[in-house]
């Protein structure tokens, strides 16, 4: 019988949820929020199964953690769901739209199906509009909160009016790039063939002409004066770097909602260290995937390397180990930091207040009903390790993976059981909404921001 990492159950530590706290009043939000997840993916995707839907509890769909083009968000997996009480809804737009007219109804036919849903099952689910509709319906009631979000800004965001239409559909950021090159800049490109083919354009196109375009940078600057945050994920190397330079100049905190850790996952998607800092520094926040096969490690850098080579039969590569590893090392990197972030070489994490510590959260983003498969086993005939220990000694993910939403609360409870410092990720939730309010409250203001520093 194998039964590696045996130190796991002695590292055990009682898993509760902290009694939600509410900004308004005078204390902090601490919640699972989940930065985006796809409850609309059928729309443009058929081949999706619908998600928002319920299943007959007495008929549970069987699920696996190789979920791709398959629906695994049901309704009954997030409502009630303690591991992602907030959820980040992203309307996809498609790649090659070539129609304004077109972009926009295929995203509003999404934002309407998901704010349907919500009413016709309010007892449950909530759509939330605005920071202050999160904290009210935190502090009021038990529900699932759905905020909005766009995934690909392509023909979205053509004038100041564009902006303030996603606005007053309670868009709180919209990711503007995605799997291809637009006129805003560059794409990231995914190290498999398929994600290759759909920017054939970029992969041809020399590294330094795919930077930040003037139509980027105009599209940044709408979309801030009406409030709307631009998430930085998806783009390349350049016009990521030269996105969050722009937006530090003029006063917009950066948000990356779904990236890797560039020395561990050493790829497109992965956000380097400079970059981490950065979008710290600027009052930015950085969501890491929560996929273990997403966060793999691709030629990670010698340090990384040597400390995963240590880990031996330790380490369950493509499982919620590769998150927990990936997590950690980014923690570490920003807390190394806290004098660089926050401009002052007295500050050390052991100093921070409560407060303070919202400004260093780390994020999280799923991506259920996206293109990516999760966690896989670490027990089991799907998992690294082969055991005679019955499943039922081990928590449901460590023998199924991570198959659908409603196994994030598990997620996180096997990780704090493991001494996993759980603290920023419950944070982010406040972070996020006090970026959302700092951009509503300075709506307007963000074309001269540069030159009123």
């Amino acid at each position: 019988m194998n039964t590696p990492c045996k130190n796991r159950a002695l590292l055990f530590i009682l898993f509760s949820f902290f009694i939600i706290h509410f900004k308004v009043s005078g204390q902090i939000v601490e919640e699972y929020l989940d930065l985006q997840i796809h409850t609309s993916m059928h729309i443009p995707y058929p081949i999706f199964g619908k998600a928002l839907t319920y299943f007959d509890k007495d008929k549970e769909p069987h699920l696996t953690y190789k979920h791709t083009l398959k629906n695994v968000s049901y309704a009954n997996y997030l409502e009630h769901n303690k591991g992602s009480r907030i959820i980040i809804n992203g309307a996809l737009g498609h790649e090659y739209v070539k129609s304004a007219k077109k972009a926009r109804k295929l995203i509003m036919k999404q934002i309407a199906y998901v704010n349907k849903f919500a009413e016709e099952h309010s007892d449950n689910f909530v759509v939330a509009k605005n920071p202050t509709e999160v904290r009210e319906y935190l502090k009021n009631t038990d529900k699932t909160i759905i905020i909005h979000s766009i995934e690909n800004g392509r023909k979205l965001v053509n004038s100041a009016e564009d902006a303030q239409f996603w606005a007053n559909q309670g868009v709180s950021f919209i990711t503007l790039i995605h799997l291809a090159d637009i006129n805003y800049g560059g794409s990231a490109i995914w190290i498999e063939l398929a994600a290759k083919i759909v920017n054939l354009k970029g992969v041809f196109k020399k590294a330094s002409k795919r930077g930040l375009t003037e139509d980027g940078k105009q599209a940044i600057l709408w979309l801030a004066n009406e409030g709307i945050m631009t998430d930085v994920t998806h783009m390349s190397d350049l016009t990521r770097k030269e996105a969050i330079t722009f937006m530090a100049e003029n006063n917009i905190p950066p948000l990356s909602t779904h990236a890797g850790f560039r020395p561990i996952q050493n790829h497109d998607l992965g956000l380097d260290s400079s970059d981490i800092i950065t979008i710290y520094k600027s009052n930015g926040l950085v969501g890491l995937a929560s996929s273990g096969k997403f966060l793999k490690a691709y030629h990670p850098d010698e340090k990384y390397k040597k400390q995963l080579d240590s880990l031996g039969n330790c380490f369950c590569n493509g499982s919620i180990d590769s998150y927990k590893f990936t997590y950690n090392a980014m923690k570490n990197l920003i807390e190394n930091n806290i004098p660089l972030i926050f401009n002052d070489s007295s500050k050390t994490l052991a100093t921070l207040t409560k407060e303070e510590k919202v400004r260093i959260s780390i994020g999280y983003q799923s991506d259920f009903n996206g293109w990516i498969d999760h966690d896989r086993p670490r027990y089991g005939k799907k998992g690294c390790y082969h055991t005679a220990i019955p499943d039922s000694a081990f928590i449901k993910s460590e023998t199924l993976g991570l198959a659908h939403p409603g196994m994030m609360e598990e997620h996180w409870k096997l990780l704090e059981k493991e001494g996993v410092d759980l603290e920023p990720i419950r944070l982010s939730s406040e972070k996020f909404l006090q970026m959302w309010e700092f951009m509503l409250d300075r709506k307007k203001s963000f074309d001269n921001a540069s030159s009123q520093k």
